[in-house]
């Protein structure tokens, strides 16, 4: 029988961990950077937390089962739960506002295909405690810096869900039933949310400011917001969402976004938590976003904490590697350059180890050759791995006193007296 990872699931080897770890590095940069403090969650808890805004579309993909003690729990499908979690429970006293970063890794069980998997891995950046346009900025300063740093030519996707939902208010369609709309537009089911609306008894007029509102999206940001401006003059909180979203562009430009903003006015996403600023990030030539996040104002305080606003953005670690690895901008890298040290004969092994010590005290990675290999077949393996360079210790070189060290690139060889051997190994490197 041959046993394979689980549908969905996978093996990182050394090299597909090493780009993953890439953008880890530099999304845990940003976390200093920008004075965000890292946190873990577990990866299960309770189902009545992870599905208490997670939206339908999201609640039905979830990997949810009861333990042996008859509770019902779930594999975490994102992180803005367990964080708001945190906040209203362990950290409900701490000065705000309050930076917290993590890195996890999440589970859906979607239809696995390009860039979609049943379990992934997100970087996290939230901001509790502000309701000012300059958070909002903030985060989308962070989204942009990681995909910048990355060398990633990008866009982004930006709205406000309180546009959308301050005219279905203003129609008097409650949180319920505008979660079920903004979850059909989210998945592209526009003509099914309007027929939903038309079944509640919304006016015609209401419908036909939901298309117009769905049509003004585009790169040119103030013909856009200016014609929104007057769509939504007769809403006041449909207005009110506008304005806050003309303030936050304004503000993220500012910080030194410099990347394409395409603004939506009919833009959703699938979360029912999100009240306010919407965003997703994009490549060209992918369909998929590479990550996403807004504002949620009211998630701690449903989770038992003090009213605490907040806004934060997930970028999908997955997807940002599938698309740096197309582009090509992982060509060139390759493990640290190494050496391996090579024992003629068992009586040098003491030597070889005392060596290995001084050079891994001098942060210089070694390994030792412990497979009684000859010469040959150390260089050999040597090459094979890319290692950088080759100490060899025979009895003549423990006789003398110096390491023959061989250059893998070049194929020169010196000798090397011991006590030089941090020096010239750093050199070689």
């Amino acid at each position: 029988m041959t046993y394979e990872t689980v549908r969905g699931m996978r093996d990182f080897l050394p090299e597909d961990l090493a780009r993953r770890r890439r953008i880890e590095d530099e999304a845990r940069r940003l976390f200093r950077l920008y004075g965000y403090r890292e946190i873990e969650t577990p990866v299960v808890e309770s189902y009545a937390l992870l599905s208490a805004k997670a939206g339908e579309e999201i609640r039905h993909r979830m990997y949810e089962f009861k333990d042996l003690g008859g509770r019902r729990i779930a594999l975490r499908p994102e992180m803005t739960a367990s964080v708001a979690r945190i906040v209203a429970t362990k950290l409900r006293t701490e000065p705000k506002p309050l930076r917290l970063g993590y890195i996890a890794n999440c589970f859906r069980y979607d239809n696995p295909q390009m860039g979609r998997y049943r379990e992934f891995w997100q970087a996290g950046y939230e901001l509790f405690g502000s309701t000012r346009p300059e958070a909002d900025a903030e985060i989308l300063a962070i989204s942009h810096d990681l995909l910048q740093r990355l060398g990633l030519d990008f866009s982004i996707k930006l709205g406000h869900v309180g546009i959308l939902r301050g005219v279905l208010s203003d129609e008097g369609v409650d949180e319920g039933n505008q979660n079920i709309v903004l979850g059909l537009i989210d998945r592209g089911r526009t003509r099914t949310a309007l027929k939903t609306l038309k079944d509640l008894g919304v006016q015609e007029l209401c419908l036909r400011k939901i298309r117009r509102l769905q049509k003004l999206k585009g790169s040119d940001t103030e013909a856009i917001l200016a014609k929104g401006e007057e769509e939504t003059r007769a809403n006041e909180a449909a207005h009110t969402s506008l304005i806050e979203l003309r303030d936050i562009l304004g503000l993220t430009r500012s910080a030194g976004v410099t990347c394409q903003i395409l603004v939506d006015l009919g833009f959703t996403r699938g979360l029912d938590y999100y009240t306010g600023m919407i965003f997703e990030l994009y490549v060209t030539q992918m369909a998929i976003a590479l990550g996403g996040g807004g504002r949620y104002d009211r998630l701690v305080e449903l989770f038992g904490g003090e009213p605490t606003p907040a806004v934060g953005c997930s970028p999908g670690i997955d997807r940002i590697a599938l698309a740096m690895e197309e582009r090509g901008l992982f060509e060139g890298e390759g493990p640290p350059k190494e050496l391996l040290i090579v024992p003629i004969g068992e009586a040098q092994s003491p030597i070889v180890f005392e060596l290995a010590r001084k050079l891994r005290d001098a942060d210089i990675a070694v390994q030792v050759e412990v497979s009684s290999r000859g010469v040959r077949n150390a260089l050999s393996y040597a090459s094979e791995l890319n290692f950088a360079g080759v100490l060899l210790i025979g009895p003549r070189e423990a006789a003398s006193g110096k390491a023959t060290l061989r250059d893998l690139r070049s194929k020169v060889q010196t000798e090397v007296p011991f006590d030089e051997v941090v020096r010239a190994v750093k050199s070689l490197l």
